[in-house]
């Protein structure tokens, strides 16, 4: 029987990305943290899509705040959690943009994207969130 582990990686590795490691969450912040920053009032996007749609921008549109905001790496690299059962226990997995990645597909068990990147150091994430009516990247400082 797969563990939350193995299906976190496998949804992983099913959008495209390397996975490099299980980082877990020590050095912190942790999952948890970095899921209540992100669900924290008064947060607001900094980019929003249609729930509804093509979502093929997703991708673009992510990379291009997670950039701005130091979480990936010059190398591709980042700590990456998705929306999978237990998966605030396995903690921050390390991966690797690859020509395929295409962050779309990490696609929770309702059908939305939902995932936090966090840069290596920690002080900063960029995740996508879904909301009532929009899918929202939220980039911030912890």
């Amino acid at each position: 029987m797969p563990t939350s582990e193995d299906n976190l990686i496998e949804l992983i590795r099913g959008s495209g990305l390397e996975v490099d490691a299980v980082q877990g969450n020590e050095p912190g912040p942790s999952v948890d943290t970095a899921w209540r920053a992100m669900a924290g009032f008064g947060v607001e996007p900094s980019a929003s899509l249609p729930l509804k749609g093509e979502l093929g921008g997703i991708h673009r549109l992510w990379l291009d705040h997670a950039r701005h905001a130091g979480v990936v790496g010059e190398d591709g690299t980042f700590l990456l959690t998705a929306v999978v059962t237990g998966s605030s226990a396995v903690g921050w997995v390390r991966v690797r943009l690859t020509d395929t990645a295409d962050v779309s597909r990490l696609v929770d068990d309702q059908g939305r994207i939902e995932f936090i990147a966090r840069s290596p150091s920690g002080d900063h994430i960029c995740g996508v969130t879904a909301e009532e009516y929009d899918y929202w990247v939220v980039s911030l400082d912890l």
